[in-house]
């Protein structure tokens, strides 16, 4: 079917705007994609009426320029030399010259994020200067602690008008999967960004490795976990690639979240007030006041089940070991990666065949209180997700029109599909599809699990984190030692988030 050309006034107006110009508006019907298991119904506090007045409108005639960090799909620098087996992403590059011709009182320019930055001090440093990107990536767990700050936009009013880039649609936010709405819904019921993709954790292994050992079938359960380790160190390997660098994703908080997400699985949602299978700042600083967060009983287990565990780590596990090089060198067995990490083994084959399972499940001789579920790291940590400066609403409040527009358009399953291509991530778009590889992030699990770790109230709670376990796991702390110091790290940064957000206080 052939595209239909309509004015670029009609379609602001379809967003409560008005500009001139012209553009060019999708048509063709929009298929569903099945949501997971761990999709639940919209969260109510998500929910807005739709808009009544219209937002400022964009200067006719007016130049704008939008600065991007666009993450994951970040086209590739033109200048930049690129290693044996790398390719280039072009397809946001592509997403961007199309939009631009369409509009070409718009440019779109990428932000080149700082290498080696935190993104938190980014953040912070950024949003104080007030010279943040147009548009930035982040995890909303690090912005909730910082909403009253004015450091994200209210996406709401615009989630709630029809996106004139996708035939049929009424309200942006239908175009996502729930999961996208509960990640960018804060503390206050608001939405504060767009959700386009996702991500999962799995344990991926070298086939070869399991077969040299004699382990016939992938461990299933913890105990048959352990045992394979204990196969794979005979003979020679390192069973688990594993360190406890905070600046090294995510060998720590992924365990974290899977083991007391399996320890807690009847009470942990116990301390979900909104209802919507996520645990967030708020939340966890309110009920650490009420003294229901966290199950220290279940942490203690955690603390025993990853001393367990470490035996099985490569030397020098407590700071900086690159598990993922020795992965590729044959010499690490297994270790949890993220989905994303395919697009990599794709460009630069491993020299041996890889699967993907899931974490082992804690069984009741274990821990007598396990439901024996299987739970993941499924959800909205995708490259794809973004967000505003607030503070643009007083400093360039006709800017924002072109921003949400040019969001609108990268957010037609099409795009998003191209753009999935290149990355290897999860589809949180109705109608987007991930590349065939990522089946076994797709396989059925019980639940998504809803907290991962301290990162929950703030990356300063993640680093208090990864502390605490190198203080005791290569060490002979005693059990009450680990708790009482564990406590008093976790006290701490529940204060911290209470002095930055009062309101939270009980």
């Amino acid at each position: 079917m052939a595209p239909t050309k309509i004015s670029r006034r009609d379609m602001l107006k379809a967003l409560g705007l008005a500009s001139a110009g012209a553009a060019l508006a999708a048509c063709g019907t929009t298929p569903t994609v099945p949501t997971t298991s761990a999709t639940q119904a919209p969260v109510a506090a998500g929910e807005a009426p739709a808009p009544t007045t219209a937002p400022a409108a964009a200067d006719a005639g007016k130049k704008y320029k939008i600065l991007h960090w666009a993450q994951g799909p970040e086209p590739t620098d033109p200048n930049a030399v690129l290693e044996a087996g790398q390719t280039r992403r072009v397809a946001y590059q592509l997403i961007a010259d199309q939009y631009m011709k369409e509009h070409p009182d718009v440019e779109i320019e990428w932000y080149r994020f700082p290498a080696g930055s935190n993104v938190q001090e980014w953040l912070l440093a950024r949003m104080t200067a007030q010279d943040a990107p147009d548009i930035y990536w982040a995890n909303t767990e690090d912005l909730w602690p910082h909403i009253n700050k004015n450091w994200a936009l209210d996406f709401t009013e615009y989630m709630n008008m029809p996106n004139p880039y996708v035939s049929g649609n009424t309200a942006w936010k239908d175009q996502f999967q729930d999961v996208a709405i509960f990640s960018q819904t804060g503390p206050d019921g608001k939405l504060y960004g767009v959700n386009m993709d996702g991500a999962g954790v799995l344990i991926v292994y070298n086939q070869q490795a399991f077969t040299e050992a004699g382990i016939e079938s992938v461990p299933k359960t913890w105990t048959e976990f352990i045992d394979a380790q204990k196969k794979l160190q005979a003979k020679g390997y390192i069973p688990f690639g594993a360190n406890l660098n905070p600046d090294t994703c995510c060998y720590p908080h992924w365990a974290m979240a899977h083991l007391y997400n399996q320890l807690t699985y009847n009470t942990i949602l116990t301390i979900d007030d909104d209802k919507n299978q996520v645990i967030t700042a708020k939340e966890v600083a309110q009920h650490a006041q009420k003294g229901d967060a966290l199950d220290w009983d279940a942490y203690l287990k955690v603390a025993h089940l990853l001393k367990e565990w470490s035996q099985f780590f490569p030397v020098g596990y407590e700071g900086t070991t690159d598990y993922r090089q020795l992965f590729r060198q044959g010499k690490v067995a297994m270790y949890m990666e993220g989905n994303w990490a395919i697009s990599e083994f794709q460009s630069s084959p491993t020299p041996f065949e890889i699967n993907w399972t899931a974490f082992p499940v804690i069984t009741k001789d274990i821990w007598p209180q396990s439901t024996e579920n299987v739970v993941r790291i499924q959800g909205a940590w995708g490259g794809m997700q973004y967000h505003v400066p607030g503070y643009l609403k007083e400093k360039e409040p006709d800017k924002i029109p072109i921003i949400m527009d040019w969001l609108m358009f990268s957010s037609k399953p099409e795009n998003v599909t191209n753009c999935l291509k290149e990355t290897s991530m999860v589809s949180l778009t109705k109608g987007a599809e991930a590349v065939p590889e990522l089946a076994p992030f797709n396989q059925p699990y019980d639940r998504a699990v809803p907290y991962q770790s301290w990162q929950t109230l703030s990356s300063s709670g993640l680093q208090a984190e990864y502390k605490l376990w190198q203080a005791y796991l290569p060490s002979s702390m005693s059990d009450q030692e680990f708790i009482d110091k564990a406590k008093k790290d976790f006290d701490a940064e529940v204060q911290k988030v209470l002095e930055a957000n009062p309101d939270w206080k009980v």
